[in-house]
């Protein structure tokens, strides 16, 4: 049976068999997506064995799911459903950061030649918005993820623009639940280290990322700051000699142009 959703809305009547819908249920339903998410696509049995659930507890929420429109079954098998590219897409466009920043970060993958991104932070992660590389006599293409797209904001250089510039108590509060953990040996994970980091992030106005999310990956960030939020932030990513080299060289300052430019608009069009 086929179902045609309008907007952010749910078939009517969805919930009217059960209008107490537990949360633990609405948790157990998350946490089978996350795990589909993470494998592509699985059946019932391997996520129960995964997840630890009994096979009836999973294949009822699968279903359930996938009459929503969450998730597609196929030959035994589910994956996640194009409504989430729907509400993905939603969340993305809606915020003014991206409003105002999707041109501009595509002009820099241009000017720089690097890969670049627009990032928010959201629950004490970095999650990035628009990934873009430039490509001669093609023009701006959406990058391929070598680079996740979610990450504790420490361990990136998008991250620690914006991690630098919340406030004292807010930093604390996201060091606390994320902890400090390691993606690679050049991770920060000394919690004084990285306050330490965050100043001098402050103080030149960029953050640099030297291969502590994925060996090999350096970039630059700067943060898109108003005088009450943050934003989002701008990077640039690049591997081998010739980024270290764009690192010490202008990259930095580029990347501060584009986020500059980005807050300029973002504060004029607030004025309007």
């Amino acid at each position: 049976m086929s179902h045609t959703f309008k907007g952010c809305r749910h078939p009517r009547g969805y919930m009217d068999e059960d209008p107490s819908v537990s949360i633990n249920a609405i948790k157990r339903s998350y946490t089978i997506v996350d795990e589909i998410c993470d494998r592509d696509r699985a059946g019932a049995t391997e996520l129960a064995d995964a997840l630890g659930l009994p096979k009836s507890t999973v294949h009822n929420h699968l279903r359930t799911l996938a009459t929503l429109g969450y998730l597609v079954e196929e030959d035994g098998t589910y994956r996640l459903g194009a409504r989430y590219l729907h509400l993905g897409q939603k969340s993305r466009n809606s915020r003014a950061v991206f409003q105002h920043g999707r041109d501009a970060v595509e002009a820099l993958a241009a000017q720089s030649g690097r890969y670049c991104q627009l990032a928010v932070e959201e629950n004490g992660e970095t999650v990035v918005i628009q990934s873009t590389r430039w490509v001669p006599d093609e023009g701006a293409r959406p990058a391929q993820q070598t680079y996740p797209m979610r990450a504790h904001l420490h361990t990136n250089a998008p991250g620690k623009a914006l991690l630098a510039h919340l406030p004292s108590e807010r930093i604390t509060a996201v060091i606390d639940r994320t902890g400090l953990d390691s993606r690679t040996e050049l991770t920060v994970t000394d919690e004084d280290d990285l306050r330490s980091e965050l100043e001098t992030i402050r103080e030149q106005g960029y953050a640099v990322d030297r291969g502590e999310l994925v060996s090999g990956m350096l970039g630059v960030a700067a943060p898109i700051a108003t005088e009450r939020t943050v934003h989002g932030a701008v990077a640039a990513y690049g591997a081998g000699h010739e980024m270290r080299e764009a690192l010490d060289e202008g990259l930095p300052d580029l990347v501060k142009e584009t986020a500059d430019d980005i807050r300029a608009d973002i504060v004029f069009d607030s004025l309007e």
